[in-house]
């Protein structure tokens, strides 16, 4: 399989856009004008096929174009011409983050949709090195929140003792602390409803993905976070109310008996958790923010 870009010389018109926007510098002339791949490294990022004006640049089977199924989908490319600035914050704005959801299972295709149009993010030198697990029912979903609270049992049970807590200072600093000050009450809570049949976690979702891969490249974890609000701001759209569920990705990266039951490899970090389902609540209006700091140096 070909792996970099492959030129149609036929097609090809020799106007030098490719050169001018490849980032590694791999196309170049020869002494007859035409155009080749005289240099190694090319991070298949296609910016060379996106510019070329007569379509003379392919990638073979090393990439392809997105391709969904649950909705019609038909390639076009938007400017600033095409949308105001307005128009695209409210666009993003409307997306909320749903904690209640309707007893109705997603389908696979869904999710395939989902995860389909994840991996279009933006990612650190083109790497993508993003992987996906799906558990789609509710009672996979129910039996991920009850590995994930084993985890935190035993993490209260430690945090809940002050002198381990204050012993935990000279190994951990404040980190036991401050759990126990900002999420110890919260997560017993969430201990106790589960108990009841009560899921805190993920909110009675029928589906999750779980985000994850390799520590490699510039920049793993905004690759994998990319990713995860590409999914939950395509999920918006299609009626699918979505939640960041920080406290699972916490608990599987710890707790490695997690990772083995659902096939992580030990070597990947969980980068997102993300529940999933038909949104049960309809908001009325935008949501409201904190202030914020901001400095011009």
């Amino acid at each position: 399989m070909e792996y970099g870009p492959i030129v149609n010389n036929v097609k090809c018109i020799s106007c030098g856009k490719c050169i001018e926007v490849c980032p590694k510098d791999v196309f170049s002339f020869n002494s007859r004008n035409k155009l080749i791949i005289s240099k190694e490294g090319c991070m298949l990022c296609s910016h060379c096929f996106n510019i070329c004006p007569v379509d003379a640049i392919s990638f073979a089977e090393a990439l392809k174009s997105v391709n969904f199924d649950s909705f019609e989908y038909r390639e076009k490319l938007y400017g600033a011409a095409d949308y105001s600035a307005e128009e695209i914050v409210n666009i993003i704005r409307s997306r909320r983050s749903v904690r209640r959801f309707r007893n109705e299972t997603l389908s696979d295709n869904e999710i395939k949709d989902l995860i389909e149009f994840a991996t279009t993010a933006p990612s650190g030198s083109n790497c993508q090195e993003w992987a996906f697990t799906v558990l789609n029912g509710r009672l996979k979903v129910w039996d991920l929140a009850l590995e994930i609270k084993l985890y935190f049992q035993k993490l209260n049970k430690l945090a809940g003792s002050r002198i381990i807590r204050c012993l935990s200072f000279l190994f951990m600093g404040r980190t036991l602390i401050n759990y126990y000050r900002d999420h110890y009450d919260s997560v017993e809570m969430a201990i106790e409803e589960s108990a009841c049949g009560r899921d805190l976690l993920f909110h009675g979702a029928p589906a999750v993905i779980i985000i994850h891969g390799t520590m490699n490249g510039s920049t793993p974890v905004e690759d994998g976070t990319y990713a995860a609000y590409n999914i939950c701001l395509l999920a918006h759209y299609m009626n699918i109310g979505t939640c960041l569920i920080g406290f699972a990705v916490e608990a599987i990266n710890r707790r490695k008996e997690i990772k083995v039951k659902y096939k992580i490899p030990a070597n990947h970090r969980v980068h997102a958790v993300i529940a999933a389902g038909y949104s049960d609540v309809n908001f009325l209006r935008q949501s409201l923010r904190k202030p914020y700091s901001l400095f011009f140096l």
